[in-house]
């Protein structure tokens, strides 16, 4: 726990001092997963910085039924655009933190980016989630199960109302766990649509396929819809 403050402090301190303010916002987010049958709510507020860096918190809850509200987890992620080698080219290092019921996790990621003209860019993204707690593993053994994430995010500004971003994510278990597809690995396929009202108002709506759940015996889909409000 005394690790995990210091890097909310170090991370809070880096970002006030090297950034300057560019405004705040807030955002709301329905999901629904169609084999489990289940609804997570999901509130986040952030500051995002002139520069490019950003500060975020998450506050996630699972909803069984719309009668059973129980907190999932809260999270803070800060990131920052470290290196910009061209005008077109930007490697930015971040870190997340997770606390659950189960225990935290802390999650540092690099990404670079690379824009091909001004409405398109595509980021590649590495992303190692490090659980600071344990679990009963393939062999009945405890374990971290911990894992790599690789993703995409394929970043397209249709026109100044509407953008598309295509982001598929792979996950590989470092330990002997599996996956709820019974593989050491899995995928995930975002699609996200995002409608700018105005320049306070940004509803979306995203489509996702989670692979396939073992537990259900079918596929694993997500529908989300979700406004966020800047300042």
């Amino acid at each position: 726990m005394k690790k995990i403050i210091s890097a909310i402090t170090v991370a809070g301190f880096l970002y006030s001092v090297s950034s300057y303010a560019a405004g705040p916002w807030i955002e709301a987010r329905e999901a629904f997963n169609s084999a489990s049958e289940q609804h997570e709510f999901m509130m986040r507020g952030g500051y995002n910085f002139i520069n490019g860096a950003g500060i975020m918190l998450t506050n996630a809850y699972s909803v069984d039924k719309y009668n059973q509200f129980k907190h999932s987890y809260n999270e803070l992620e800060s990131w920052y655009p470290l290196f910009k080698p061209t005008q077109f080219f930007t490697i930015l290092p971040a870190l997340i933190i997770t606390d659950s019921a189960s225990g935290s996790t802390v999650s540092p990621y690099m990404d670079f980016n690379y824009k091909f003209t001004p409405d398109f860019n595509v980021t590649f993204r590495y992303r190692y989630n490090n659980k600071n707690y344990d679990s009963v593993d393939n062999q009945g053994r405890y374990d971290k199960d911990s894992t790599h994430q690789f993703v995409m995010y394929w970043n397209l500004k249709i026109n100044d109302t509407w953008a598309y971003t295509f982001e598929p994510d792979y996950y590989i278990h470092i330990n002997d766990y599996n996956s709820k597809n019974g593989k050491d690995h899995n995928w995930e396929l975002n699609n996200k649509l995002t409608y700018t009202w105005d320049k306070n108002w940004k509803p979306y709506v995203e489509a996702s396929w989670l692979d396939r759940w073992d537990l259900y015996n079918r596929e694993q889909y997500r529908f989300r819809v979700g406004i966020r409000y800047s300042f």
